[in-house]
């Protein structure tokens, strides 16, 4: 029984309307709403099938006297209502006493995905976008009709409402409620009571915004028709990959090439920030995968603004190719230099000998 409605609302007919008052409803309906005629308007093929059930009932005799006293624990296949079609018909009659005027349906969120840079994650800023919106038609006024091109609904007397059971009633099935039938649409939107147009908008990026993050920007969605709250705008971020860096949180992640000599004597490194260069020091006898902390030179949290840190991971690069005289230099070198300078190796080694004596 949930949703069920007043079968003579539905037909838009009084309830002593005569048997071809019926008829004459349901085909108006019919040739309005029938599926061939609307192939992709699926509130009209429901809107059909409610004036066929409603018409089947009604234009028989014992069927709509069964209707008319049964109200709506009325079950087309004849059977007694169930428990939960009494708890729902008790329920319907407790909120019907105090039944308010529905409100407009509100407008539609929109979704728009921002792509942002890691340096904007870092600043913040803020970005000019093109969106397109669907805005309420001010030649209509959102009615979907031009100006002299309506008429009072003749069922509903332009109240947009007719008479339920006792002291109930519902919207008025033929004009929707709208109180008007449209006879000449509206030529701007052709009948919707909206259309589509462009808005030019600048949208705020915070401080330390991650990839998946919503912003809610409330009413810059779709303008309702009928005069409801406009939906929202849902800003999706999306934070691009960078060259350098890698985010784990607030922190950054770098890995730089070190040359071997430096590893061995130690020097000075430029490194990358997202406010631009700055230099470590490099002590002798880095080893490759070494990592240096620089404090508060990561990303802003969103909340508290406290920043993260970078890390430098050290990779000791070493060269492929040699001419023949740099590599009797190195190998002159390696055989001065001996085991002692390299005690993992000789630690390795070690350990090698044990386990093959």
């Amino acid at each position: 029984m949930a949703g069920r409605r007043d079968y003579y609302a539905v037909l838009g007919v009084s309830r002593d309307a005569s048997p071809d008052d019926i008829k004459k409803a349901f085909r108006a309906l019919a040739m309005r709403y029938h599926p061939d005629r609307n192939p992709d308007d699926v509130d009209a093929d429901r809107r059909f099938r409610e004036a066929v059930e409603a018409y089947e009932t009604l234009s028989e005799p014992d069927q709509r006297q069964r209707y008319d006293r049964l109200g709506p624990l009325y079950r087309p296949d004849g059977k007694p209502p169930s428990p939960e079609d009494l708890k729902a018909a008790v329920s319907e009659a407790l909120a019907g006493l105090f039944l308010k005027r529905r409100p407009e349906d509100p407008g539609e969120d929109l979704r728009y995905t921002l792509n942002v840079t890691l340096e904007e994650v870092a600043h913040g800023g803020e970005r000019m976008v093109t969106l397109e919106r669907r805005i309420g038609c001010k030649r209509c006024k959102g009615t979907g009709a031009e100006p002299e091109g309506r008429k009072t609904c003749d069922s509903c007397e332009g109240s947009g409402e007719v008479p339920g059971r006792r002291l109930f009633r519902s919207s008025c099935p033929r004009c929707d409620g709208m109180g008007f039938i449209t006879i000449t649409r509206c030529k701007r939107c052709d009948g919707a009571g909206r259309h589509d147009d462009k808005e030019s908008l600048k949208l705020r990026i915070p401080r330390g915004v991650a990839t998946g993050q919503k912003l809610r920007i409330r009413g810059r969605g779709n303008e309702a028709r009928g005069g409801g709250r406009p939906g929202d705008l849902l800003v999706l971020i999306s934070v691009a990959d960078h060259a350098l860096f890698r985010r784990r949180g607030t922190d950054l992640f770098c890995e730089a090439p070190l040359l071997w000599t430096e590893a061995v004597l130690g020097s000075t490194l430029k490194v990358p920030t997202l406010e631009g260069v700055t230099t470590i020091r490099i002590p002798p006898g880095t080893t490759s995968g070494k990592v240096f902390r620089l404090a508060g030179r990561g990303l802003p949290a969103m909340k508290g603004g406290r920043r993260g840190d970078l890390h430098i991971k050290t990779r000791v690069e070493v060269p492929e190719k040699l001419p023949a005289a740099q590599r009797s230099l190195i190998e002159k070198l390696a055989g001065s230099l001996g085991i002692d300078a390299h005690p993992l190796r000789a630690a390795y080694e070690e350990e090698l000998e044990e386990r093959s004596g």
